[in-house]
């Protein structure tokens, strides 16, 4: 038993450090390169002038991968919807915005505000325009630009925004004060990868499973060429 409890030690000094805390309730996960939090379905009914805001104790840049995991309940109305903005640090009024509709139509659209051109909307779909099969992935690379997905495709392409910061993400659901429900059940998950891709083990997980199948798929190829006719 003694033994045990040393091996299990001794493990844990080799694990990257993860902070787990209960920041408004958020059920916030931290480690080096990774941040999450959940934010429950009232963030959806909140106002354009008052969203519901995660600020980073640090901004996030110039590479990093933010996916959203949409399991909110909808109340079915084609005008209730969920706006997600990734906003720069202050000053700057630098920001990210994507929208989801609930109800049968499902809009979906991205849209950037810069400083030199404004508010812009750069993809719009109207009818099934996100997923649930997948999370919503929204990403920047400091060479690349921004790329966003719908949940089954890229729908942004390499974006050149000049470099982009997160510096906080804000959820709301209604353009005015009126306090018209948008959602009554269920919550938003967000959960954002940064620092160098190259160097970070959590990268190489995809591509050392590609090598591990294409080793099999070589070999299995080999031993049937080999094999008696």
């Amino acid at each position: 038993m003694r033994l045990l409890l040393l091996l299990i030690s001794a493990s844990i000094l080799f694990i990257p450090a993860v902070a787990l805390a209960q920041e408004q309730d958020y059920q916030v996960v931290k480690s080096d390169k990774s941040e999450s939090f959940v934010f429950p379905y009232a963030a959806s009914n909140q106002d354009k002038d008052s969203p519901l805001v995660y600020t980073f104790e640090t901004p996030k840049q110039p590479s990093w991968i933010l996916s959203i995991q949409n399991n909110l309940s909808y109340v079915p109305s084609g005008d209730s919807k969920t706006i997600i903005r990734i906003n720069e640090p202050a000053p700057s009024e630098k920001y990210i915005e994507i929208a989801m509709f609930g109800g049968e139509s499902r809009t979906y659209w991205v849209a950037v505000n810069t400083p030199e051109d404004g508010y812009a909307q750069i993809y719009v779909m109207k009818e099934g325009g996100w997923s649930t099969e997948n999370p919503i992935s929204v990403s920047h690379e400091a060479t690349q630009g921004l790329t966003v997905t719908d949940g089954k495709r890229i729908v942004v392409d390499r974006l050149d925004l000049g470099g982009f910061a997160v510096g906080s993400i804000s959820v709301y659901g209604n353009d005015d004060e009126r306090m018209t429900a948008n959602a009554n059940a269920g919550d938003i998950s967000f959960e954002i990868l940064f620092g160098s891709f190259a160097q970070s083990p959590l990268y190489l997980v995809p591509a050392g499973v590609m090598a591990g199948v294409g080793g099999l798929v070589i070999g299995l190829l080999m031993f049937k060429k080999r094999k008696p006719a």
